[in-house]
């Protein structure tokens, strides 16, 4: 953990005494994670229990500055501390154990600790010298009152760095890398130098230091400084109402991006959210926590999720997040069929006939359907998913032509500007964004005189948004139309609202992907919706769609190398930019990727003049003439009448810089398709306006369209990733660096990856196991109650149009369902033993009048009334022994499922036999393919496997050869080194002794002292001639058996010679080489035939395959039948039957809610058993670790 405070220059002005009161506030916040997380978990009758400790173990260090920034000059003044808490304690029954459930709780407290610490040093630094705070809600800070944000600026350097390498929304995990890489060493420089260095540079900034001290630093409220209403004045806690106003507020509060939080984020929040800080009265934040949860209005409780050891985990929403869910699902039922904006069936015919015209192509089956939809239905409000690729703005504009030609009005609205001028160039559709229609319904003029209001992309706006939309549209009669795909990119806020109107509404799903021009690419995509992520990245990789590097830093490498090879398609920028985008999820990545784009054409010349920029906060950026930018703010210049309205996500070239430093940038209209230009000045550069724009967030390219798509995958989810390999017609390519995606354990267990194969595998396995833990927005409220029944029953995909319930109907069903009257099966069966008697007494009747025949026709008017009253008593006789033979709904398949449940199965078999008869064509054309290999091999005499022998034995030749001329050059060097040898005792044994020799025997041997010198000279050399011969053979020895190996070890075949380990580096002797490559030859027979048998195997298994595939294709057809003939029997009951109708309908609605209560009993009794229990802690005089200072 580590806690931090301000430091200023202000001399001695209390030093001793800050640092003091700093150390309070950790030592408070040590003592409040006690009572949070000091704990340790054991097992009581296997389920797990809380048991007390003696209390937290650990230390902490302080220090005064951050690390420096500049070489030889201390850091930024920052006093912080340290603090290290051992994950350990002594438990009450004299056992070591880990604290707050192995770590966890720790972690999920880790905020509302930090917000606790600066509430206590908030606190304490007002008390001892008055210092008082604003709120700063971009830094999420309280900043000190009359210290100037230039001087932060200034003494914020280290922070500033770390954020021009690593980007401000980097992890924490990579900020601490990077920090780690550029961390230089302290500067040893004592209390009173640092503080002389930094007034020096705090002088620069604001002159009058000690003025500025004065002014943040009063003195205390209670010691003759200024308090808050004066002298003497002390600060005032906010009250509960206040807090919750806060902690709660949409927009910046607790559910202004999520729809539920813990109580750990609460306290956090409550912390936070005081000025003034809070004491250190033990229990006081959980005690204003509980007060916050007690006002009116806010806060809900959720059902308990979760450990039942661990603190802090009871789960709420708020209020406004349930209304706002309240009002969608209700607009959405009451007003559906109500006839909004009705067409004919005619109408609609004619508005597709005339975009097929004007467009040259054809609509498709599920394009037709939703359109006709659209413009039939008359439902209030509608929704439609529209999966990537299919075509949903070819929906709008068809939709614009039909209520054109009606006289209807129409809108749109979006969740960015730039967004709303997509739709408006792709449909004809005027739109704006949906932040501008909210305060054009707070300004009352709303939705007035729009008769038909299209939401795109409506999965990314939030719930509290839509609400606000559909109370207006409900207010002016306006309908609805939201088009999105739950399956990208989720809302910013908290969403889910357009998954469940859908749902509601029965709302149509277009799936043909009209977009991807890959057959590969296509399919993975339709896997990718099944949810088998998996599966869909393996298809991808197997066509080579998915790269995977072993770091971060080689796939940025290779995306921009990958870019700088493909962007030459286009030779014009404004081609480029439409053609080629280069996405990642994270704004640091995409700074990454910008600026080594900018820089490969900085290298290669293709840039202009250039000027940097200085941004705010002290980074900076360089733009040039040639360079790609994005625009990064809204400007509505033509309401100034100053030009073109330049908006938030255009993509421009900088087309001129001029002595100003101005910047002209260029972009083509999508409309007129001609190019605009835009001037912008240093002071809207400085503020953030423009950004290269090389490559761009997932997020910012919502909504377009290009030829090449190449997408960094670390730290995107399942929503981010699916639009990312689906921006791109031709093709989509996706990056996974190893070390970030796989987790470190598995890292641990399995090593580097030693092939790109394996690195392969390893990272789709990886990224897809992260992607499973994503979960898309849904309904808070489905947690409180039952969801509520759609209006209409789902429809079937295949199927070009169903007709609607009618009018009146879906009110009625919904007042219902909030008051299904239970019918007992008592009453059931009582109703059937009815039928059966009635069925009984037909049969009885009609026999005897069948032997009573009448042979003459009726004298009077009664005989022919009579008659008829017969033949009407003997029709019902009929109908109601036939309503006898319907069998039972208790004994039918599917009889007991609800409407909405049984057309919900028969929608699923529907798909998996659809998922099923595409696997089985899939596999069915692998096995041909295959079986078409092999038949052709067989007819060219030589099966893979021989084929592969044939080559391994060539390359085994060519490596023995290599091993033999090893071999020759040790004997070579064997018998230079015998030669020195020899040369070495002649020398030793003959020559040297000579040199001893008197005159005299030097005479009598006849030699002389020259001759010998000579002698021992000449076989030296020659001893030294032998000894190089023998190095250099070792050394060609050496170089002929490492050569022989590699031969092997790199080539494809080294996988069949892992046993002898082919893989692994070369043997230290030639002997052990030769003797494994002869162990290899031997093998080359045995791998011949297990090669040509894998491949009759492969084959044998895709055939099994096809029948698997077949065989479940066949049984969800089969479920499809049995669910439609109980909907057309259910159908038939109602009309025919209408008592028994009744019946069963509430006979089955009887069977749900009792097999619902069932269940929530059972899951109580579960609950209730393994409930846990909190035993108190030990009293204080149990020994145990404590912390110093407490």
């Amino acid at each position: 953990m580590r806690v931090r405070a301000e430091r200023g220059g202000s001399g001695d002005l209390g030093e001793r005494e800050f640092r003091e009161l700093v150390q309070q506030a950790k030592n408070d916040t040590v003592r409040q994670a006690e009572e949070w997380i000091g704990y340790a978990v054991t097992g009581e009758d296997g389920e797990k229990v809380r048991i007390a400790t003696g209390g937290l173990l650990g230390w902490s260090v302080e220090h005064l500055a951050a690390r420096p920034v500049t070489p030889g000059e201390p850091g930024d003044p920052h006093l912080h501390v340290h603090v290290t808490i051992a994950n350990m304690a002594l438990c009450e029954d004299g056992e070591w154990r880990a604290i707050a459930n192995s770590g966890q709780d720790f972690h999920r407290h880790a905020k509302a600790l930090d917000a606790y610490f600066k509430a206590r040093v908030r606190e304490l630094t007002y008390a001892t010298f008055g210092i008082r705070r604003e709120y700063n809600p971009e830094t999420r800070a309280w900043e000190i009152r009359h210290v100037p944000e230039e001087l932060r600026d200034a003494f914020s350097r280290r922070h500033i760095a770390l954020d021009e390498r690593v980007g401000a929304d980097a992890s924490r995990e990579d900020r601490q890398r990077i920090a780690d890489e550029t961390r230089r060493a302290k500067v040893d420089a004592d209390a009173s130098g640092m503080r002389s260095s930094w007034r020096t540079r705090a002088e620069a900034v604001v002159g009058d230091v000690d003025a500025m001290v004065a002014a943040a630093a009063p003195g205390p409220p209670d010691g003759g400084g200024a308090g808050i209403d004066g002298p003497g004045g002390g600060p005032q806690r906010p009250g509960p109402d206040d807090l919750a106003r806060i902690v709660f507020d949409p927009e910046t509060g607790l559910t202004a991006s999520e729809k539920s939080f813990s109580r750990a984020q609460l306290l956090a929040a409550v912390a936070t959210a005081m000025e003034f800080g809070i004491g250190a009265e033990p229990g006081l934040l959980d005690e204003l926590a509980d007060q916050v949860l007690a006002v009116e209005g806010y806060a809900v409780r959720l059902p308990h999720v979760g450990s039942t050891v661990m603190s802090s985990m009871d789960r709420y929403t708020t209020r406004d997040i349930l209304d706002a869910e309240e009002l969608v699902t209700s607009q959405a039922l009451v007003r559906f069929d109500e006839g909004a904006v009705q067409l004919t069936t005619e109408q609609a015919a004619a508005a597709m006939s005339v975009f097929e015209v004007a467009n040259g192509f054809a609509l498709s089956g599920e394009q037709r359907a939703a359109i006709e939809r659209t413009l039939t239905a008359g439902h209030g409000i509608d929704a439609h998913i529209g999966a990537a690729g299919t075509g949903k703005s070819t929906l709008m504009e068809a939709c614009r032509i039909a209520w054109d030609a009606t006289g209807h009005t129409y809108a749109g609205a979006t969740v960015s500007a730039v967004a709303a001028k997509s739709l408006d160039d792709a449909s004809g559709i005027p739109a704006r964004s949906i932040a501008s229609w909210l305060t054009q319904i707070r300004d009352g003029n709303g939705l007035t005189g729009i008769d038909v209001l299209v939401v795109d992309e409506a999965t990314m706006s939030n719930d509290r948004q839509a609400a606000a939309l559909m109370k207006e549209a409900q207010r002016t009669g306006t309908k609805l139309v939201a088009i999105g795909d739950p399956k990208q990119l989720q809302a910013i806020g908290p969403g889910g609202w357009f998954k469940e109107v859908h749902r509601l509404v029965g709302g149509l799903t277009l799936i043909e992907n009209r977009r991807q021009r890959n057959d590969a690419e296509r399919a993975a995509l339709e896997v990718w919706r099944t949810g088998d992520h998996e599966q869909a990245l393996r298809i991808l990789a197997d066509t080579g769609r998915v790269h995977a590097t072993e770091s971060a830093i080689e796939a940025h490498g290779q995306i921009l190398t990958t870019w700088d090879e493909v962007r030459g398609r286009w030779t014009d920028p404004h081609d480029l930019i439409d053609s080629l985008t280069v996405l990642a999820a994270k704004n640091t990545d995409v700074d990454l990727l910008n600026l080594g784009a900018q820089q490969i054409r900085r290298q290669r010349g293709e840039l202009g003049a250039e000027h940097r920029y200085a941004l705010s906060g002290g980074a900076d950026i360089n733009f040039a003439v040639g360079d790609l930018v994005r625009v990064r703010q809204n400007d509505y210049r033509s309401r100034r009448g100053e030009g073109p309205d330049v908006l938030n996500g255009y993509r421009a070239v900088v087309t001129a810089i001029d002595e100003d430093h101005r910047v002209e940038i260029t972009w083509r209209d999508k409309k007129t398709n001609d190019t605009v230009s835009a001037w912008f000045d240093p002071q809207a550069i400085s503020s953030g306006a423009l950004s290269l724009g090389y490559a761009m967030t997932v997020a910012a390219s919502q909504g377009l369209t290009s030829e090449v798509s190449l997408l960094y995958g670390h730290g995107a989810n399942a929503f981010a990733v699916y639009p990312g390999i689906t921006r791109g017609r031709a093709e989509n390519h996706l990056w996974l660096p190893l070390q970030v995606v796989e987790d470190d354990e598995t890292q641990a267990r399995l090593g580097a990856a030693r092939t790109e194969t394996e690195r392969l595998q390893r990272a789709v396995t990886a990224f897809a196991r992260f992607l499973g833990q994503d979960r898309g927005d849904s309904m808070v409220s489905d947690l409180l109650r039952e969801p509520p029944t759609p209006a209409v029953r789902l429809p079937e995909q295949a199927s070009v149009r169903e007709h609607e319930r009618a009018r009146g109907e879906s009110e009625a069903a919904l007042r219902r369902a909030h008051a299904a009257t239970a019918v007992s099966p008592g009453r059931a069966r009582q109703a059937q033993e009815e039928a059966q008697r009635v069925a009984a007494e037909a049969q009885a009747d009609t026999a005897a009048a069948d032997d009573v025949a009448v042979q003459v026709q009726p004298a009077t008017e009664d005989d022919a009334r009579e008659r008829a009253a017969n033949e009407k008593r003997l029709a019902e006789i009929q109908r109601r022994r036939e309503m006898a033979s319907v069998q039972s709904w208790k004994t039918r398949p599917y009889g007991k499922r609800s409407d909405a449940e049984l057309a919900r199965v028969i929608k699923l078999a529907y798909e998996r036999a659809g998922i099923a008869e595409r696997g089985a064509a899939q596999t069915a054309e692998k096995a041909r393919v295959l079986e078409e290999r092999l038949a052709q091999e067989r007819e060219a005499g030589q099966t893979r496997g021989q084929a592969f022998v044939a080559a391994a034995a060539t390359l085994l030749d060519q490596a023995e050869a290599k091993a033999q001329e090893a071999a020759q050059q040790l004997a070579r060097a064997a018998n230079a080194r015998k030669e020195a040898e020899e040369r070495d005792r002649y020398l030793r044994d003959y020559l040297e002794p000579k040199k001893n020799l008197g005159p005299l025997e030097r005479l009598r041997a006849g030699v002389t002292k020259k001759q010998i010198a000579a002698d021992i000279a000449d076989v030296t050399a020659e001893r030294a001639a032998w000894h190089t011969e023998a190095s250099e053979a070792r050394s060609a020895a050496n170089a002929a058996r490492v050569a022989a190996w590699e031969m092997i070890r790199t080539s494809k075949f080294a996988g069949q010679f892992r046993d002898v380990d082919a893989q692994k580096p070369a043997p230290d002797d030639v002997a052990t080489v030769t003797e494994r490559l002869t162990k290899m030859r031997e093998q080359l027979p045995d791998i011949e035939i297990s090669l040509d048998r894998r491949d009759a195997q492969t084959l044998t298994r895709l055939q099994g395959e096809v029948t698997q595939y077949t065989d479940a294709a066949a049984k969800s057809r089969k479920t499809v039948a049995a669910g439609q003939a109980e909907q057309a029997l259910r159908k038939t009951i109602a009309t025919k039957y209408p008592e028994l109708h009744d019946i069963e309908t509430k006979a089955r609605r009887s069977h749900i809610v009792a097999q619902k209560r069932a269940a929530a009993e059972q899951s109580r009794a579960r609950a209730q058993e393994s409930a846990g229990y909190h035993r108190q802690p030990p009293s204080q005089g149990l020994g145990g670790p404590s912390l110093p200072g407490r």
